[in-house]
Protein backbone atom coordinates (compact mmCIF):
# COMPACT_ATOMS: atom_id res chain seq x y z
CA UNK A 1 0.00 0.00 0.00
CA UNK A 2 0.89 3.77 -0.38
CA UNK A 3 1.96 5.74 2.84
CA UNK A 4 -0.89 8.25 1.83
CA UNK A 5 -3.96 5.35 1.87
CA UNK A 6 -2.46 4.16 5.68
CA UNK A 7 -4.19 5.22 8.85
CA UNK A 8 -3.63 5.55 12.56
CA UNK A 9 -6.03 3.12 14.54
CA UNK A 10 -7.13 1.04 11.77
CA UNK A 11 -5.88 -2.57 11.43
CA UNK A 12 -3.68 -3.70 8.04
CA UNK A 13 -2.58 -7.31 7.04
CA UNK A 14 0.72 -7.75 7.41
CA UNK A 15 3.53 -9.66 5.80
CA UNK A 16 7.47 -9.77 7.92
CA UNK A 17 8.78 -10.87 4.00
CA UNK A 18 7.02 -10.20 0.72
CA UNK A 19 6.69 -13.70 -0.30
CA UNK A 20 3.33 -14.55 -1.57
CA UNK A 21 1.34 -17.04 -0.53
CA UNK A 22 2.98 -16.89 3.01
CA UNK A 23 0.56 -16.22 6.29
CA UNK A 24 -0.98 -12.89 7.04
CA UNK A 25 -0.53 -10.63 10.29
CA UNK A 26 -3.37 -8.97 11.83
CA UNK A 27 -1.96 -5.80 13.15
CA UNK A 28 -3.38 -1.71 14.29
CA UNK A 29 -1.63 0.71 13.20
CA UNK A 30 -1.13 3.09 16.56
CA UNK A 31 1.18 6.07 15.17
CA UNK A 32 3.30 7.33 12.05
CA UNK A 33 6.73 7.86 12.55
CA UNK A 34 9.04 8.73 10.06
CA UNK A 35 9.99 7.73 6.49
CA UNK A 36 8.50 4.76 5.48
CA UNK A 37 8.19 3.44 9.39
CA UNK A 38 4.95 3.31 11.11
CA UNK A 39 4.36 1.98 14.66
CA UNK A 40 1.96 -1.04 15.20
CA UNK A 41 0.34 -3.09 17.99
CA UNK A 42 -0.21 -6.65 16.86
CA UNK A 43 -3.83 -8.27 17.01
CA UNK A 44 -3.75 -12.28 16.78
CA UNK A 45 -0.62 -13.41 17.08
CA UNK A 46 1.65 -12.18 20.28
CA UNK A 47 -1.65 -9.76 20.92
CA UNK A 48 -0.10 -6.79 22.63
CA UNK A 49 2.90 -6.30 21.15
CA UNK A 50 3.82 -2.76 20.13
CA UNK A 51 6.85 -2.94 17.39
CA UNK A 52 7.95 -1.03 14.17
CA UNK A 53 6.84 -1.43 10.78
CA UNK A 54 7.30 -0.31 7.10
CA UNK A 55 5.10 0.82 4.45
CA UNK A 56 6.26 -1.98 2.15
CA UNK A 57 5.17 -4.84 5.13
CA UNK A 58 1.59 -3.49 4.91
CA UNK A 59 -0.63 -5.22 2.18
CA UNK A 60 -3.99 -4.34 2.76
CA UNK A 61 -6.88 -3.46 5.37
CA UNK A 62 -7.68 -6.42 6.94
CA UNK A 63 -11.11 -6.53 6.07
CA UNK A 64 -10.21 -6.76 2.40
CA UNK A 65 -7.11 -9.55 3.66
CA UNK A 66 -9.44 -12.67 2.79
CA UNK A 67 -10.16 -11.48 -1.25
CA UNK A 68 -6.29 -10.26 -1.44
CA UNK A 69 -5.21 -14.12 -0.74
CA UNK A 70 -7.78 -15.06 -2.76
CA UNK A 71 -6.49 -13.06 -5.74
CA UNK A 72 -3.10 -14.46 -4.64
CA UNK A 73 -4.11 -17.86 -5.22
CA UNK A 74 -6.05 -17.41 -8.24
CA UNK A 75 -2.84 -15.37 -9.84
CA UNK A 76 -0.36 -18.66 -8.83
CA UNK A 77 -2.76 -21.28 -10.37
CA UNK A 78 -3.03 -18.77 -13.86
CA UNK A 79 1.19 -18.85 -13.64
CA UNK A 80 0.94 -22.30 -13.16
CA UNK A 81 -1.53 -22.99 -16.22
CA UNK A 82 0.43 -21.10 -18.20
CA UNK A 83 4.25 -22.69 -18.03
CA UNK A 84 2.37 -26.62 -18.14
CA UNK A 85 1.08 -24.96 -21.17
CA UNK A 86 4.48 -23.97 -22.50
CA UNK A 87 4.49 -20.44 -21.61
CA UNK A 88 7.95 -18.95 -22.16
CA UNK A 89 8.76 -15.49 -21.70
CA UNK A 90 11.74 -15.55 -23.58
CA UNK A 91 10.79 -16.59 -26.95
CA UNK A 92 9.36 -13.76 -29.52
CA UNK A 93 5.47 -14.44 -29.18
CA UNK A 94 5.63 -12.71 -25.88
CA UNK A 95 7.35 -9.61 -27.55
CA UNK A 96 4.49 -9.56 -30.47
CA UNK A 97 2.05 -10.34 -28.32
CA UNK A 98 2.66 -6.67 -26.12
CA UNK A 99 3.66 -4.95 -29.66
CA UNK A 100 -0.14 -5.81 -31.01
CA UNK A 101 -1.88 -4.62 -27.62
CA UNK A 102 -0.17 -2.04 -27.54
CA UNK A 103 -1.85 -1.08 -31.06
CA UNK A 104 -5.25 -1.96 -30.66
CA UNK A 105 -6.98 -0.70 -27.25
CA UNK A 106 -6.37 1.54 -24.33
CA UNK A 107 -6.82 -0.31 -20.61
CA UNK A 108 -5.58 -3.28 -21.93
CA UNK A 109 -1.85 -4.94 -22.12
CA UNK A 110 0.51 -8.13 -22.17
CA UNK A 111 2.86 -8.33 -19.28
CA UNK A 112 4.95 -12.10 -18.75
CA UNK A 113 2.42 -14.26 -19.63
CA UNK A 114 -0.97 -12.69 -18.38
CA UNK A 115 -3.29 -9.87 -20.40
CA UNK A 116 -4.77 -7.17 -18.53
CA UNK A 117 -7.87 -5.65 -19.00
CA UNK A 118 -11.15 -4.01 -18.21
CA UNK A 119 -14.09 -6.87 -19.24
CA UNK A 120 -15.64 -3.14 -21.46
CA UNK A 121 -12.43 -2.94 -23.21
CA UNK A 122 -11.78 -6.87 -23.66
CA UNK A 123 -15.66 -7.13 -25.17
CA UNK A 124 -14.77 -3.62 -27.51
CA UNK A 125 -12.00 -5.22 -28.73
CA UNK A 126 -13.62 -8.54 -29.41
CA UNK A 127 -16.27 -7.01 -31.42
CA UNK A 128 -13.41 -5.23 -33.65
CA UNK A 129 -11.82 -8.87 -34.07
CA UNK A 130 -15.37 -10.14 -34.99
CA UNK A 131 -15.48 -12.26 -31.67
CA UNK A 132 -18.54 -13.12 -29.11
CA UNK A 133 -18.60 -11.16 -25.90
CA UNK A 134 -15.87 -12.95 -23.33
CA UNK A 135 -17.14 -15.44 -20.99
CA UNK A 136 -14.86 -15.78 -17.78
CA UNK A 137 -12.65 -19.15 -18.32
CA UNK A 138 -10.65 -20.53 -16.05
CA UNK A 139 -7.76 -19.98 -15.24
CA UNK A 140 -8.81 -16.18 -16.14
CA UNK A 141 -10.13 -14.51 -13.23
CA UNK A 142 -11.06 -10.55 -12.15
CA UNK A 143 -8.81 -9.04 -9.62
CA UNK A 144 -10.05 -6.54 -6.70
CA UNK A 145 -9.50 -3.67 -8.72
CA UNK A 146 -12.02 -4.91 -11.09
CA UNK A 147 -9.32 -5.70 -13.77
CA UNK A 148 -9.16 -9.24 -15.57
CA UNK A 149 -6.22 -11.14 -15.97
CA UNK A 150 -6.37 -13.99 -19.02
CA UNK A 151 -3.70 -16.52 -19.37
CA UNK A 152 -1.19 -16.37 -22.65
CA UNK A 153 -2.73 -18.29 -24.25
CA UNK A 154 -6.56 -16.82 -24.59
CA UNK A 155 -4.29 -13.44 -25.34
CA UNK A 156 -2.71 -14.81 -27.88
CA UNK A 157 -5.86 -16.21 -29.57
CA UNK A 158 -7.70 -13.01 -29.19
CA UNK A 159 -4.34 -11.01 -30.41
CA UNK A 160 -4.34 -13.48 -33.72
CA UNK A 161 -7.66 -12.78 -34.43
CA UNK A 162 -7.59 -9.21 -33.95
CA UNK A 163 -4.69 -9.05 -36.74
CA UNK A 164 -6.44 -11.41 -39.46
CA UNK A 165 -9.88 -9.14 -39.13
CA UNK A 166 -8.01 -5.56 -38.81
CA UNK A 167 -3.90 -6.03 -39.80
CA UNK A 168 -3.61 -2.19 -40.60
CA UNK A 169 -3.44 -0.65 -36.79
CA UNK A 170 -0.69 -3.41 -36.05
CA UNK A 171 0.68 -3.03 -39.26
CA UNK A 172 1.12 0.49 -39.11
CA UNK A 173 2.46 0.79 -35.26
CA UNK A 174 5.34 -1.72 -36.14
CA UNK A 175 6.25 -0.47 -39.50
CA UNK A 176 6.86 3.00 -37.68
CA UNK A 177 8.65 1.53 -34.85
CA UNK A 178 11.06 -0.42 -37.57
CA UNK A 179 11.68 2.44 -39.96
CA UNK A 180 12.78 4.67 -36.60
CA UNK A 181 15.06 2.08 -35.29
CA UNK A 182 16.63 1.07 -38.75
CA UNK A 183 17.30 5.01 -38.89
CA UNK A 184 18.47 5.35 -35.81
CA UNK A 185 21.00 1.96 -35.90
CA UNK A 186 22.11 3.79 -39.17
CA UNK A 187 23.99 6.53 -37.44
CA UNK A 188 27.39 6.13 -36.29
CA UNK A 189 27.77 5.10 -32.79
CA UNK A 190 24.48 3.24 -32.31
CA UNK A 191 25.67 -0.33 -33.73
CA UNK A 192 24.62 -1.35 -29.96
CA UNK A 193 21.30 -1.42 -31.02
CA UNK A 194 21.67 -3.54 -33.72
CA UNK A 195 20.88 -7.13 -31.70
CA UNK A 196 17.93 -5.44 -30.47
CA UNK A 197 16.48 -4.45 -33.93
CA UNK A 198 17.27 -7.93 -34.75
CA UNK A 199 15.33 -9.66 -31.70
CA UNK A 200 12.37 -7.38 -32.64
CA UNK A 201 12.37 -8.34 -35.91
CA UNK A 202 11.54 -11.70 -35.47
CA UNK A 203 8.43 -11.24 -33.30
CA UNK A 204 7.51 -8.59 -36.25
CA UNK A 205 7.64 -11.42 -38.18
CA UNK A 206 5.33 -13.31 -36.28
CA UNK A 207 3.06 -10.35 -36.11
CA UNK A 208 3.06 -9.96 -40.23
CA UNK A 209 2.00 -13.59 -40.20
CA UNK A 210 -0.35 -13.05 -37.92
CA UNK A 211 -1.87 -10.40 -40.11
CA UNK A 212 -1.48 -12.32 -43.39
CA UNK A 213 1.13 -11.67 -45.48
CA UNK A 214 -1.20 -10.23 -48.71
CA UNK A 215 -4.41 -9.08 -46.59
CA UNK A 216 -1.69 -6.68 -44.93
CA UNK A 217 0.11 -5.57 -47.82
CA UNK A 218 -3.16 -5.16 -49.42
CA UNK A 219 -4.47 -3.14 -46.81
CA UNK A 220 -1.31 -1.12 -46.19
CA UNK A 221 -1.30 -0.05 -49.79
CA UNK A 222 -4.92 1.04 -49.67
CA UNK A 223 -4.66 3.46 -46.54
CA UNK A 224 -1.21 4.74 -48.70
CA UNK A 225 -3.47 5.37 -51.71
CA UNK A 226 -6.21 6.90 -49.85
CA UNK A 227 -3.60 9.31 -47.60
CA UNK A 228 -1.95 10.11 -51.12
CA UNK A 229 -5.15 11.40 -52.58
CA UNK A 230 -5.81 13.19 -49.97
CA UNK A 231 -2.66 15.13 -49.95
CA UNK A 232 -3.05 15.85 -53.37
CA UNK A 233 -6.34 16.81 -53.03
CA UNK A 234 -4.95 19.51 -50.64
CA UNK A 235 -2.04 20.71 -53.03
CA UNK A 236 -4.96 21.79 -55.78
CA UNK A 237 -7.10 23.50 -53.17
CA UNK A 238 -4.13 25.41 -51.88
CA UNK A 239 -3.06 26.34 -55.41
CA UNK A 240 -6.85 27.38 -55.84
CA UNK A 241 -6.34 29.95 -52.67
CA UNK A 242 -3.35 30.91 -54.23
CA UNK A 243 -1.04 29.48 -51.91
CA UNK A 244 1.82 27.97 -54.27
CA UNK A 245 4.55 27.79 -51.89
CA UNK A 246 2.86 25.88 -49.52
CA UNK A 247 1.61 23.37 -52.56
CA UNK A 248 4.97 22.97 -53.68
CA UNK A 249 5.84 22.06 -50.28
CA UNK A 250 3.65 19.62 -50.22
CA UNK A 251 4.33 18.44 -54.09
CA UNK A 252 8.07 18.39 -52.94
CA UNK A 253 7.28 16.18 -49.86
CA UNK A 254 5.12 13.74 -52.40
CA UNK A 255 8.07 13.24 -55.45
CA UNK A 256 10.86 12.56 -52.61
CA UNK A 257 8.78 9.57 -51.48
Amino acid sequence: MLKSELRAGVEYAFREKRVSGTPLTRIKLLQYVRGARWKAEWIDTHPGLVDYVTTAQILVPWKEHKQFQQEETDLAHLREYNFSHGYDGNFPVCQALQQVYENVEDRISYDRGILQTTLESLNRLRVRSQLSEYTLQSPAFEGRDGFLRLPHDQAEELARNFCMVKPAPVLIGIETTERNWSMDVARPGNEYLVPLLNQYRASWAIIRQWCGSDAAVAERDKRIEILERLVWDAIYALQKAGLDTEAARLRRTIDSH
